[in-house]
């Protein structure tokens, strides 16, 4: 098969997306398949791939680092100069749009993957209008994208529940984005004790994330503060640049905790593994997450989790076995992180129950999945 992913995430922009895109490229590569990116352009980088095609974009704020894209008639050429038989829009405006127009002229099926919840992403469009009424118009927007889709891919069963009872009619796959753990294992230490001089005593406690007001951070400095009053020797550190991140900062200072607490810039998708190596404990207060990679992530590499029970969460974690669900507040995450710093039994436990628990999510599980929806999909549309 040769198809076209539709994204406006994409590298340079190290997001949960660019990484999906890109683990899903090499396992559909391995099964024989050929993908091609339609992505916009960002400023100062340079796109080396000949399978990739840029739009032209601009920017309209300085709060985001994502430029909009622009329509261009090069993309029509492209799509028709690489056979596109199947369009996989990984977003539903922008690039997305473009896809679906494309797919609807050359007559070839759209297959949207939902990996956001979008209202809870608004903060980084300019308030127009009251907050719930953005929110209800995101929404509303996203859905009608679906159903105008041959199908649709939720990467969790809760997901999936949401967009049925939001009102998405088209077919609906679960689909988990898989992690291609050889990228994780050959990724370089990231030295975070030595970089920030965290004694070899102290417990690290790591977050890594897009640095952004839907990840619901400050939760996790407030329960640090009291994990810092049973555990003194403790040290966190959030891994991840992002437009929220100077604020962040600012709270924690706020706080007192501006010379315990360690921040990193963006990570990029082939360094991941060697942050969560270092980490003893990762720590999840996003509640916006259809999934979250980052968790897989973790648990692949063996280190227990503490996150707060979500959507998409809840269905990677199970709780007790390869990590730990909290209420949402500091004081049940800083709970379920202390239970865990008092019992060495216990994140031994979770550890190795994680390992296992990520079986389901490598790549070549997930990219297997991917392509059976995919053939599905043709299938149904060759024969209508």
């Amino acid at each position: 098969m040769r198809i076209g992913i539709f994204t406006n995430n994409y590298k340079p922009i190290a997001s949960g997306v660019t990484v999906s895109i890109d683990d899903f490229r090499e396992g559909l590569k391995k099964l024989g398949h050929n993908t091609f990116v339609f992505a916009p352009n960002f400023p100062g980088y340079r796109d080396q791939d000949k399978d990739n095609f840029r739009y032209p974009s601009a920017s309209i704020t300085r709060k985001t680092k994502y430029p909009i894209p622009l329509p261009s008639k090069r993309a029509q050429d492209f799509f028709e100069e690489k056979h596109i038989e199947l369009v996989h829009s990984q977003h539903p405006w922008g690039v997305g749009r473009y896809g679906l127009k494309l797919a609807r002229r050359f007559g070839v099926p759209v297959i949207f993957t939902n990996h956001t919840m979008y209202p809870l992403y608004i903060d980084y469009l300019p308030k127009i209008l009251p907050r719930k009424i953005l929110m209800e118009l995101v929404e509303r927007s996203a859905i009608r994208y679906a159903n105008k889709t041959d199908a649709v891919i939720a990467p969790t069963e809760s997901i999936k529940e949401y967009l049925v009872g939001k009102g998405v009619k088209v077919p609906i796959s679960v689909v988990s984005s898989g992690v291609d753990k050889e990228v994780l294992d050959k990724a370089p230490a990231a030295n975070l004790r030595k970089r920030f001089s965290i004694p070899r005593d102290h417990t690290l406690l790591l977050n890594l994330s897009r640095v952004g007001p839907e990840k619901n951070l400050p939760t996790i400095l407030e329960a640090y503060e009291r994990v810092l009053k049973k555990f003194p020797k403790t040290s966190l550190v959030f891994a991840g640049g992002g437009a929220f991140l100077e604020a962040l900062k600012e709270i924690a200072s706020s706080m007192g905790l501006g010379k315990k607490v360690f921040f990193t810039d963006v990570v990029q998708v082939e360094e991941r593994g060697g942050y969560f190596r270092e980490g003893d404990i990762f720590v999840h207060s996003s509640l916006s997450e259809t999934q979250g990679l980052v968790i897989v992530d973790s648990i692949m590499v063996g280190v227990p989790v503490v996150a707060i029970r979500a959507n998409g969460v809840k269905d990677v974690i199970e709780d007790g076995v390869s990590g730990l669900l909290t209420e949402n507040s500091a004081e049940a995450l800083a709970a379920g992180v202390i239970k865990l710093m008092k019992d060495k039994k216990l994140r031994a436990k979770l550890a190795k129950g994680a390992r296992e628990r990520a079986k389901k999510y490598t790549i070549e599980v997930t990219s297997k999945k991917l392509e059976e929806v995919y053939k599905k999909v043709l299938k149904g549309v060759n024969s209508s």
